[in-house]
This record gives structure tokens, sequence and C-alpha cells, in this order.
């Protein structure tokens, strides 16, 4: 599911409320045939279906480009938020390589993983969630009272899938986001 601040965008943007089916469609029929997203895709990144499918990147950009960035990472890492946002978040491309962010969310999860570039995060803590100690994962924003949306994992060397073959993301505190967040640096 996509942060709250882009899907304000989207509305604000389209000037749709999302009350209804039918505002999807519309919305949907606002891409460039070339970069169509179809309106279950839509759904699923605005939080009004369930999909244990993260979005593709090729998804992410065309929505990015639809919003008016260049790209999935140009969109979330400029995103317009409250005065206090960067003493609430980090961007993972700024994160340095070994340093440490640990995030938690209800009902007692916790996360510890170690950034290893470009990225990528090796999951060095997993409490009471799907991930495991030692998946890659791949993040791009970390938020605290938003979700963390894992775009990638990478389980003993191997994309973790689904039956279909698509690949799958994670959503840690999809109903009220993350409750700590904390980084470590490292020396």
């Amino acid at each position: 599911m996509l942060s709250l601040a882009i899907i304000e965008q989207i509305k604000k943007k389209s000037g749709l409320a999302f009350s209804n089916a039918k505002d999807f469609e519309v919305l949907s029929a606002m891409f460039p045939v070339n970069e169509r997203l179809g309106v279950n895709t839509l759904k699923r990144l605005m939080g009004y279906a369930k999909s244990p499918i993260a979005p593709r990147k090729t998804t992410l950009d065309i929505l990015s480009h639809y919003l008016g960035f260049s790209s999935w990472e140009t969109l979330s890492g400029m995103q317009p938020v409250e005065s206090d946002w960067m003493e609430k978040a980090f961007f993972a491309d700024e994160i340095r390589e070994g340093s440490i962010v640990e995030a938690s969310w209800l009902p007692d999860r916790h996360l510890a993983l170690r950034c290893i570039g470009e990225n990528r995060f090796r999951v060095t803590e997993s409490r009471n969630g799907k991930l495991h100690v030692d998946d890659e994962v791949i993040i791009y924003s970390f938020r605290l009272e938003y979700p963390l949306q894992v775009f990638q994992v990478v389980r003993n060397g191997e994309i973790v899938r689904d039956a279909a073959g698509n690949e799958l993301g994670y959503v840690a505190g999809r109903q009220n986001g993350l409750t700590e967040l904390f980084i470590k640096e490292a020396a």
C-alpha cells in the first residue's frame, strides 16, 4: 500500500475521492495508454484491496510519472510532508552501509536491519514478523507512523515468490504504521 501522503497526491491530482469503484476506473483511464495501470492494481496500491504481492518497480515508476516525478525513488524521496518529516524518517539511499535500522510496530513486532547498500538491507533480528534473520530486502524509506514497505525479499539466495511466480513483498505496520524507528550509524 502507498503512503497516505502519496495517496493524497493522487486524490489531489485526479480530483477523485475514491469513495466508489468507479473512481478507480476513471483514474486508470487518466494514465497514458503505454503506461496504463489497471483498476485492481490501483486498488491494491491504495489499500482498497489486499494483496500479498509487492508492486513491481515499473508499476511504481508509472505512478510516479503520473504525479510528475521521473521515478519511484524520486517521488518517495520528495514527499510533501509535515515539518517534522526529517525527524521521523530516513531515506534508504542516505543510510550508510553497515548502519542498523530498528523498527517496531503493533502488536509486539520488531525488525533490525543492517544496510548493505543501494536500498538493500539484511535482517539481523525479527520478532513476531514474517521476515527471517538473514533475509535480504529492498526498502526505499522508513517513516515513523507510516507502514514500512518492503519491495523485495531474498531468502536463501532466491527471490520470494507466490505460487504463480510473482515477487512477494511485505508491509509492516499496515494498520498503525511504525511505532518506533531508530538508526544506529556505522562507525
